[in-house]
């Protein structure tokens, strides 16, 4: 998905009010942003998917957890 679709998926997830979805999302935003060299437009993007992905109960949430404490964001 390229950033446009990307971030038209997310507004749309968002009015839907689909956590799940748009915890999904934000992952993906962050590993093309990590992909890019940019860890701190990453982060940003691993962190909101980790909140979503929290208030989903989802198990990625973990996962979200120890990839952001082994790039220095200890939430």
């Amino acid at each position: 998905m390229d950033r446009d679709d990307l971030d038209a998926a997310l507004i749309a997830a968002h009015r839907e009010e689909n956590g799940r979805r748009i915890a999904e999302l934000y992952l993906e935003a962050g590993e093309l942003a990590e992909q890019a060299g940019d860890t701190e437009q990453a982060c940003f993007y691993l962190v909101h998917a980790y909140v979503f992905a929290l208030q989903e109960g989802m198990e990625l949430a973990s996962d979200l957890h120890a990839r952001l404490k082994a790039l220095g964001r200890e939430i």
